[in-house]
């Protein structure tokens, strides 16, 4: 009999007793297959069914899935934009640079347009001379007499002549006042110090010798009062109109309604095609005429004057100031020890002033190179002591000297002060045609000896200013040199 499977059953069982297993392939269970088949289908459908149920709209499992998605696309665009946002800040970065490159070379373009285009100067140079105070004691007064009633006072400034001779602009510090004849050429003492007059005929020397600046701000200005510094400047105005007399005003010609309370002679003056502006002033007067008038003939130094002076000669096109204060305390080489000296330097300074000549202390000090806030430099020369005089018993009061500096203006307009020095003078004091003046190159043993100050040897000139000036004081050249170069002291 054969199964329904093609299989003889007999032939089946008789082999598997035979070898005791099937010796053939067991026969094919098709139902089972198809059972088999039909569980798998409905496990795999019920999956899809369970996933479709979670993922369903709105259900926490899409949204946390679907989250989960979105960070991980979101990290990926981020990372993906953080690229791109750091290539465009870079991008940028260059793109500023290159801009502000070529708005450098564009400002430089510009500038060195402007600069060629720039009208240029002529350049130019102005030397300086000043001395010390002229102080006409009756010694020197007496020295100049001749026979015939009249004065001479050339042998004062015969040994200068040199210096006289190198200079453009030559300043001297006129102290006593020229007065009135009839009141003598004695020295008396008034009510607040010495009172002295002198002959006019020093106003004659002074033009010969080639002063082109008088100054006449001093604390002897007024000695004999109105009447006697009117005198001296209707002599100025009448003998020689064309010198320029500085710090004072006419009590004979002003305005007897001006309402000016204050002397302003501002003096700007054009040396070489350079304008240079020259103020006077003085710290005080020995005589008090009347408080509020004496403000009015005499350049009393106060800051609000100062300031209002050099504003009106940069107005008037001063291109260099020169400031001529005589101030300080007497017979002190420090002057630091000068509250006055000290506060007024640092304002001229601060107001761009190039050059300080101080007059008044009756002996030498140093000379110092200041500098403000914007830069500007200022040689200050504190005091360069009596030109002449008769010091009485001061030894050091004999010793002075001649200032000499170069102003110089470049192509560009720049005005600085190019060299400084100080050339140091010994006073003869005696009574007669050696009572003058000397470069301390010319100051010998003999003439010290002659003098009436026989300690003022060569050796012990040479110890002072070394004592005042240290190494800037040269014995080879017997000149005091400022480094120009040298740090400055910032105000």
């Amino acid at each position: 009999m054969v199964g329904r499977d093609g299989w003889d059953e007999e032939k089946v069982r008789a082999l598997a007793k035979r070898y005791g297993r099937h010796a053939a392939p067991k026969k094919t269970n098709y139902v089972g297959i198809a059972l088999a088949c039909f569980a798998i289908c409905a496990v795999v459908a019920g999956g899809v069914v369970a996933a479709l149920y979670f993922l369903r709209p709105g259900s926490s499992e899409a949204t946390s899935q679907q989250q989960s998605a979105s960070m991980a696309s979101g990290s990926s665009a981020s990372a993906s934009s953080g690229v791109v946002a750091s290539k465009a800040t870079s991008d940028a970065e260059a793109a500023e640079k290159a801009s502000a490159k070529k708005a450098a070379e564009a400002a430089e373009q510009q500038q060195r347009a402007q600069e060629e285009t720039k009208p240029k100067v002529d350049p130019a140079t102005v030397e300086v001379m000043m001395i010390g105070d002229v102080l006409m004691h009756d010694e020197l007064v007496d020295s100049g007499a001749r026979g015939d009633g009249s004065y001479y006072f050339g042998f004062l400034f015969d040994h200068i002549t040199d210096e006289l001779a190198a200079a453009d602009v030559k300043i001297l510090n006129q102290e006593t006042v020229m007065g009135e004849p009839e009141r003598g050429y004695r020295l008396y003492m008034g009510g607040g110090g010495p009172i002295m007059n002198t002959p006019t005929a020093l106003a004659d020397t002074e033009v010969d010798y080639g002063f082109n600046v008088i100054l006449k701000a001093t604390n002897h200005t007024l000695d004999l009062h109105y009447s006697g510094l009117g005198h001296e400047l209707d002599y100025w105005k009448a003998a020689h109109p064309q010198m320029p007399v500085l710090g004072v005003d006419n009590p004979n010609t002003a305005k007897a309604n001006d309402s000016q309370n204050y002397v302003d002679n501002v003096y700007v003056g054009e040396f070489n095609g350079m304008k240079v502006g020259i103020l006077n002033y003085t710290g005080g007067s020995n005589e008090v005429v009347d408080y509020d008038s004496d403000y009015r003939y005499l350049s009393f130094m106060s800051e609000s004057k100062i300031r209002a002076d050099v504003d009106k000669a940069r107005a008037a096109g001063a291109e260099m100031l020169i400031a001529c204060p005589h101030w300080g305390t007497e017979y002190i080489t420090d002057p630091s020890g000068s509250e006055q000296e000290m506060y007024y330097s640092r304002l001229f300074c601060e107001l761009g002033v190039d050059v300080i000549l101080g007059c008044h202390p009756h002996v030498l000090q140093p000379i110092e190179l200041l500098q403000n806030e914007q830069g500007h430099k200022t040689v200050c020369y504190y005091s360069m002591g009596d030109f002449v005089c008769a010091g009485g018993m001061r030894t050091d009061a004999l010793i002075g000297g001649v200032a000499r500096f170069t102003l110089h203006r470049a192509e560009d307009g720049t005005c600085t002060v190019q060299a400084a020095s100080l050339h140091p003078t010994v006073i003869c004091y005696t009574v007669g045609p050696h009572m003058s003046a000397y470069p301390l190159r010319e100051w010998t043993y003999d003439l010290a000896a002659e003098g009436a100050r026989p300690d003022l040897t060569p050796d012990h000139v040479y110890a002072f200013l070394t004592d005042v000036y240290g190494k800037a004081f040269d014995p080879a050249t017997t000149v005091i040199t400022l480094d120009m170069n040298s740090t400055p002291t910032q105000i």
